[in-house]
């Protein structure tokens, strides 16, 4: 059994301490964090591990719109610590050691992260809130010093907020955006697959190891954003990286 119980204190980001575009009157933001879980070792082999955990966040720095007097004049104070949240959940941990030319674990997190930002009761998801996160990583030793290796990754997509139509802005002729409530919807699942083959050459002083890595090996088009056309009527969204080879080699002495 374990578990553990700590005070984090975290320094605003330097853009939201600048004294022009931020504030810099800014407190440390706060965390009380709590864990309990356990450890079994199943087998030689295998170890099982699983924590629950949960955070109680205050001092959050939150965009505002009030005002400070700041060198005797009065100028938009931009962010403040008036936020508070909370994150909670249970991650699973299995890892088996090498045995029977094969090695490798699985991890999986369960979690929730909310917020309430500065002024408002309203609570919502944190911008990189991820209910699900699970990874899988394998590797097997071949004869004649060959490896293949994969990595599996799964996710839920990142909390997105949705534009539920527009406006005319006769000022600027152009269209604004009506958006919904903040972070009420997701982006896709994040799904991505790597292979991995390694050969290795071993000399009395050194060994010579030469790979070749296919980073997302399915050529998944795993959303990253939503762009939208001129009146916000039509949306297409953004893909990250296509299949990506990468070739290596690394001396050991």
């Amino acid at each position: 059994m374990k578990g553990g119980i700590a005070v984090v204190h975290q320094e605003a980001d330097f853009q939201e301490l600048d004294p022009v575009f931020g504030n810099p009157d800014l407190e440390l933001q706060r965390a009380l964090q709590y864990t309990l879980g356990a450890e079994w070792q199943a087998t030689p082999a295998l170890k099982i591990d699983t924590t629950f955990f949960y955070k109680d966040l205050d001092s959050l720095v939150s965009s505002t719109g009030g005002s400070v007097e700041r060198k005797g004049k009065s100028v938009p104070k931009v962010y403040d610590n008036g936020g508070r949240g909370r994150v909670y959940g249970a991650e699973l941990f299995i890892k088996r050691s090498f045995a029977n030319n094969f090695h490798g674990w699985l991890s999986y997190t369960l979690s929730r992260s909310e917020r309430q930002d500065s002024g408002s009761n309203k609570t919502r998801l944190f911008d990189i809130d991820q209910t699900h996160i699970l990874s899988i990583v394998g590797s097997y030793a071949l004869p004649r010093n060959w490896e293949v290796g994969f990595r599996l990754r799964v996710g839920s997509g990142n909390p997105a907020t949705p534009v539920t139509g527009s406006a005319f802005v006769d000022s600027s002729d152009s269209y604004t955006p009506i958006y919904g409530e903040t972070n009420s919807s997701r982006l896709a699942t994040f799904y991505q697959a790597d292979l991995r083959v390694d050969k290795s050459w071993i000399f009395d002083v050194w060994k010579l190891s030469a790979y070749l890595s296919l980073i997302n090996a399915t050529n998944r088009k795993n959303v990253e954003g939503t762009e939208y056309n001129f009146d916000y009527s039509e949306k297409s969204t953004t893909s990250g990286l296509p299949i990506l080879p990468i070739l290596g080699v690394k001396a050991d002495w």
